[in-house]
């Protein structure tokens, strides 16, 4: 009847050491993200940077949660209308546009999510001119 107890409590051991590696790996992984940076630069409407800087963000993060975060913004009406204290020019139809990897965001910024050493540039386009394609 020892013998029994001792090759069960064997067993367990064994199970344990097979599968807490795998549990553990799971659990890790799912936790986890990988840390990304990315360059953001923000762009008058005179097409001058006023900002660059590297923003570290989570593997899967969208546009408009690394952009909050990074950068201090107002909204309207689910716009962004200004950029660190700059402001768009609705009287002029200008406004801000974004690029990732020097192609125009059409998606909702919440539908975007970055990878790393995308490119980034929020910039003041005037929309009647089509500036936005430039």
């Amino acid at each position: 009847m020892i013998n029994t107890s001792k090759g069960d409590t064997k067993m367990l051991i064994k199970k344990i050491l097979i599968f807490l590696p795998l549990f553990l790996f799971v659990v890790y992984s799912s936790t986890h993200a990988l840390a990304m940076t990315s360059t953001f630069r923000i762009v008058n409407d005179k097409n001058e940077t006023i900002a660059s800087k590297e923003v570290s963000f989570q593997e899967g993060e969208t546009l408009y949660e690394v952009t909050k975060r990074a950068f201090n913004i107002e909204e309207s009406q689910g716009n962004i209308i200004s950029i660190n204290g700059i402001h768009s020019i609705p009287k002029k139809n200008i406004h801000w546009a974004v690029f990732v990897n020097r192609n125009f965001i059409e998606l909702g910024l919440d539908e975007v999510t970055l990878n790393e050493n995308d490119d980034v540039v929020w910039a003041l386009k005037n929309w009647d001119n089509q500036e936005i394609l430039k």
